[in-house]
């Protein structure tokens, strides 16, 4: 089956900083191993580029190759014989042809790419990793020909005669999560000289998508919902705020209305339940995916010296998974794990019950999702 591919979460450069001055441990060796041998591996990828590979019907209503394109997952033909049929939603259940747009996967590789090689740029000092580096941040983000857009007005775009909008939908949002990777690891490349160049046109690109999430229809509509979709809307206007603005009160502020508005409406108080996300087909999957977004958001604030969460109510969300589906011996709660590590470690507070479902997660027949090089690499900043 093999190793699940890691979700976003937060990289703490303070901890980075600690990490690269203690050197290699016996404990951390094989995160450092396994480090070097994605940053070489990231060296013979890409680039990558949104308009790469793309012609039509597969592009933006407004025929440039530069706008993000990606189709709602869960929407199928009514009649696939019907070239004007209308869409019909199955939730949980994926249009396999949504893989006809590479746009999502070609941001998601630019991002994992540039983790890997910000990072061995840093531990390792291999000015390789950074000239590699700001090579596909060029390609990506500056190039006028190759480079995405600024917005994401076509994300989950809904097929189907029944859709008369020409954009896409707030959903949409959660296809972007992994620029918060990006933007928390671009100051890695600060003390590189070949990035100084490019650093103003990656900060104005930034400036703009940040204006478009505050500003659009279509992010004002995941600004305005109430589950996972608001929560990672969230991430990335906290995370590239930050990254633009690292002493503007604004990135206090949005976490402060997150956590004391936003977060209680997202959870039973007494259960710890996520009533929006457990109504799902895959609750597991959601309640765990809105999960990993609160952690980040708790470890950022954390990070910038804010006290704005209840410690309480974090562990009430990880206690109520683990309680949920820790004694479920048939399903596959590897991918639960990582978000109640980073609540629990975020906490300083792990529950006996939070303590057994990370013991028996990898210790399960589904163990296996958890290994390989990409998951050993978080040692370094866990």
């Amino acid at each position: 089956m093999g190793p699940r591919k890691p979700e976003v979460e937060y990289i703490s450069l303070r901890k980075l900083q600690l990490q690269k001055e203690a050197g290699p441990t016996e404990r951390t060796k094989e995160a450092y191993a396994c480090l070097e041998r994605l940053a070489n591996n990231a060296l013979k990828n890409g680039p990558f580029s949104v308009t790469f590979d793309k012609k039509q019907p597969h592009m933006a209503p407004t025929g440039d190759a530069r706008d993000f394109l990606s189709y709602a997952p869960y929407w199928w033909p009514e009649n696939p014989q019907d070239p004007n049929t209308r869409y019909i939603r199955r939730d949980g259940k994926r249009n396999p042809d949504i893989g006809n747009v590479k746009d999502q996967m070609q941001l998601e590789s630019v991002a994992e790419n540039l983790q890997f090689l910000c990072l061995g740029y840093y531990f390792f000092n291999n000015e390789n990793y950074a000239i590699y580096a700001v090579a596909l941040l060029d390609t990506f983000f500056v190039n006028e020909k190759t480079r995405m857009n600024p917005n994401l007005d076509y994300a989950q775009f809904v097929r189907g005669s029944q859709n008369h909008s020409p954009l896409g939908r707030g959903e949409g949002v959660i296809t972007s999560r992994v620029l918060s990777r990006i933007v928390n690891l671009l100051p890695l490349l600060d003390a590189f000289h070949g990035y100084y160049a490019l650093k103003q046109y990656i900060h104005s690109w930034f400036s703009t998508y940040l204006n478009w999430l505050q500003t659009s229809p279509v992010a004002l509509e995941a600004a305005a919902a109430r589950n996972n979709i608001h929560t990672w809307y969230i991430v990335q206007v906290a995370s590239i705020e930050q990254f633009l603005n690292p002493v503007s009160p604004q990135v206090s502020n949005v976490l402060f209305r997150f956590f004391k508005e936003s977060l209680p409406k997202q959870m039973d108080p007494k259960t710890g339940n996520q009533p929006y996300e457990s109504k799902r087909t895959k609750p597991l999957h959601y309640l765990a995916f809105n999960l990993q977004a609160i952690g980040i958001l708790a470890e950022l604030a954390r990070d910038t010296g804010l006290d704005v969460h209840r410690s309480s109510e974090l562990t009430l969300l990880a206690t109520y998974i683990a309680n949920t589906y820790g004694p479920d011996e048939t399903q596959d709660i590897t991918e639960a794990v990582r978000c109640i590590e980073i609540i629990c470690h975020v906490t300083q507070d792990q529950s006996e019950v939070c303590r057994c479902f990370i013991e028996k997660a990898y210790h399960c027949k589904f163990s296996d999702k958890l290994g390989g090089p990409k998951n050993a690499i978080r040692v370094l900043w866990s």
